[in-house]
């Protein structure tokens, strides 16, 4: 799954080495020395975080030469460590993510959208990055910018994008499906790309820019529509998981990790304009990192 050779393991090292200055000047404790500051009935097992991760879905979740990795991963870990717990990494799918928290499977879910429908089987307790459908195009790798495309300037009949995904219907609704061209992957959509067959790509940012960092003439080029905030979602109930979890992503955005995990997958990939959500339930997750 994850690729990028010396460029992939560099970030690694800078990752660790950051995450070892915030260790050591910031209170986040190391390994060896945890002290739990949450405890059964709000986790399952006494020194334990549980977390449910799409393990399929890369850059968020997938291996590396045989190990777990991504950007869930990542955030995970710096979680369970900030709240003095280790880490037990469960895949859950998100159609999954429901009956996990509800059964206990797990304490947490990562990468859970705030949206309305997600409210109804979990409280998010706080967000860690924004994601959602963005346009990609070919440029030259001497260019300082790329084009910025929207929906009302899209030649459509002459954009990639994967079949189902969230870019797809938002381009099909708008233009049909006669007018775009479908891949079964996104990956294959930037080939075509860097090829000439079509001429911008649609699809999820994260996952375009994690793609695009083997593309050097792969560049950002605007958003299909606005990002949505992915969060830690725990079940409805447990206020206490909740408040320690909120607590503890406000001191990682506040030490720059989540910035620091951001640009291990996805490089310069700016910050991504998110919907307006009404204030639905009254543990609202705060923005916290672009």
């Amino acid at each position: 799954m994850m690729g990028g050779g010396r460029r992939a393991a560099l970030a690694v090292a800078l990752l660790l080495s950051a995450l070892a200055m915030l260790t050591g000047c910031r209170g986040l404790p190391s390994e060896g020395r945890l002290h739990p500051t949450v405890f059964p009935p709000a986790i399952q097992h006494k020194g334990t975080l549980k977390a449910g991760i799409d393990m399929s879905t890369p850059p968020f979740g997938g291996s590396d030469q045989g190990r777990k990795a991504g950007i869930d991963l990542d955030v995970a870990e710096a979680l369970a460590t900030r709240l003095g717990l280790t880490l037990s990494v469960v895949d859950v799918k998100p159609s999954d993510a429901a009956t996990a928290l509800a059964t206990g499977k797990v304490d947490v879910v990562m990468s859970v959208p705030y949206t309305a429908d997600a409210l109804t089987y979990s409280a998010i307790a706080g967000s860690y990055m924004i994601d959602g459908p963005a346009f990609f195009v070919a440029a030259e790798p001497s260019a300082s910018v790329a084009p910025t495309l929207t929906l009302d300037t899209l030649d459509a009949e002459k954009v990639g994008v994967q079949q189902g995904s969230p870019a797809y219907w938002a381009l099909t609704s708008e233009f049909s499906t006669q007018t775009v061209t479908v891949f079964p992957t996104l990956r294959q959509a930037f080939e075509a790309l860097q090829q000439g067959q079509v001429q911008a790509v649609a699809g999820d940012a994260f996952v375009g820019a994690y793609i695009g960092r083997d593309m050097p003439s792969v560049r950002y080029a605007g958003q299909v529509e606005p990002a949505t905030p992915l969060g830690v979602a725990v079940a409805p109930s447990n206020t206490t998981l909740e408040d320690a979890v909120r607590s503890a992503l406000d001191g990682l955005a506040g030490d720059g990790v989540l910035d620091a995990v951001r640009t291990k997958w996805v490089g310069s990939l700016p910050g991504l304009q998110a919907r307006a959500t009404a204030d639905t339930s009254a543990s609202a997750p705060p923005t916290v990192s672009p």
